[in-house]
C-alpha cells in the first residue's frame, strides 16, 4: 500500500470515528434530562400536588376524563355525556398529545437502530417525555436514506397529512380554550382557573413541564432527518429547533420528500 493511500484511509477512518465519538454527548444530555424529569416531576414532593407514589383517586379520575374528551370529540358530539373540565386544561392536554404525535414524522429515524422506535412513539403519545427522552438517549445517529421501500406507516409519517392533522388539532385547542364551555366564564376566569390548577394539581403541572421539555428537545431529530434527504437549510433547522411546536409543524410541511429505493432504481433505468 502506498503512503498516499494509507493517509487517505486514515483520514477516512478518522472522519467516521469523530462523529461517532461525539454522539455520546447528546445521548448523555437526554439521559440526564430524563433522570431529572422523572425524579423531579413524578417522584419528588417539590412540584404541587402528590407525587406518583401517592397518586390520589381524583388525579386518576381527571386523567380519565381528559382521555374521554380527547381531541374534543365527545364534548362536541355528545356534550351531555362528556366530563366537564376547565376548557383551558383540556386544550393544554390536547396540545401536549398533539405535540408528541409530531415526532411520528421522524419514524425513519428508527431504521438501523438497535431498538425499535415504534414503541417509544406509542409511549410518547400516552406518557410524553417518559418515553421520548429515552429514545433520544438510546438512538444512534441515523443519516442514511432508506435502502428498502417505505412501509405504509412510514409513508404516512412522511406525508403532509400528519402535520396538517396535528395543526388542525392545535387550532381546535386554541378555539376551545377561548370559546369552549361558555359556562366557565370569560378568558380571565378561565385563565385564573388554570393558574389555580397549575399551583395545586400535579397532573396539570406536568402538562406544562412536558411542553417545556418538548420545546427544548423537539429539534434533536431534525439534523439527521435533513441529512437523510441531502437537504441543507440552516433557516429550516433553526426554525424547527427554536419555534415551539409550530416550527416543527412547518418543518414537516416544507421538508423535501425522501425518495424510496424503488423510485431511485426506476430513475436510473430511465437515464
Amino acid at each position: 500500500m502506498s503512503k498516499g493511500a494509507a493517509v487517505e484511509m486514515e483520514t477516512a477512518n478518522a472522519s467516521q470515528v469523530k462523529p461517532q465519538s461525539r454522539s455520546w454527548l447528546p445521548r448523555a444530555v437526554a439521559a440526564v434530562a430524563w433522570v431529572i424529569y422523572v425524579s423531579y416531576l413524578l417522584l419528588s414532593d417539590f412540584p404541587p400536588g402528590p407525587s406518583l407514589l401517592h397518586t390520589e383517586p381524583e388525579t386518576l379520575q381527571a386523567a380519565l376524563d381528559l382521555s374521554l374528551n380527547f381531541w374534543f370529540i365527545l364534548p362536541l358530539l355528545f356534550p351531555a355525556s362528556a366530563p366537564e373540565l376547565n376548557p383551558l386544561l383540556e386544550s393544554l392536554f390536547n396540545l401536549v398529545v398533539a405535540w408528541g404525535l409530531l415526532f411520528w414524522g421522524f419514524l425513519l429515524d428508527g431504521r438501523g437502530q438497535r431498538w425499535p422506535m415504534l414503541p417509544f412513539l406509542i409511549g410518547t403519545a400516552f406518557l410524553t417525555n417518559v418515553f421520548y427522552l429515552p429514545w433520544l438517549a438510546l438512538r444512534s445517529p441515523q443519516t442514511n436514506p432508506p435502502d428498502s421501500p417505505l412501509t405504509r406507516l412510514e409513508q404516512f409519517a412522511e406525508s403532509r397529512t400528519l402535520p396538517l392533522s396535528i395543526l388542525a388539532v392545535i387550532m381546535a385547542a386554541a378555539v376551545w380554550a377561548v370559546w369552549g364551555r361558555p359556562d366557565f366564564g370569560d378568558w380571565a376566569t378561565r385563565w385564573q382557573g388554570l393558574v389555580d390548577l397549575l399551583s395545586s394539581d400535579r397532573l396539570t403541572y406536568s402538562f406544562a413541564v412536558d411542553l417545556l421539555m418538548f420545546w427544548l428537545f423537539q429539534g434533536w431529530l431534525v439534523a439527521d432527518d435533513m441529512a437523510r434527504r441531502q437537504w441543507q437549510s440552516p433557516s429550516a433547522l433553526w426554525m424547527a429547533r427554536l419555534i415551539p411546536c409550530f416550527g416543527l409543524v412547518i418543518y414537516l410541511l416544507q421538508r423535501p420528500a425522501i425518495p424510496s429505493p424503488v423510485t431511485d432504481i426506476a430513475q436510473d433505468q430511465q437515464s
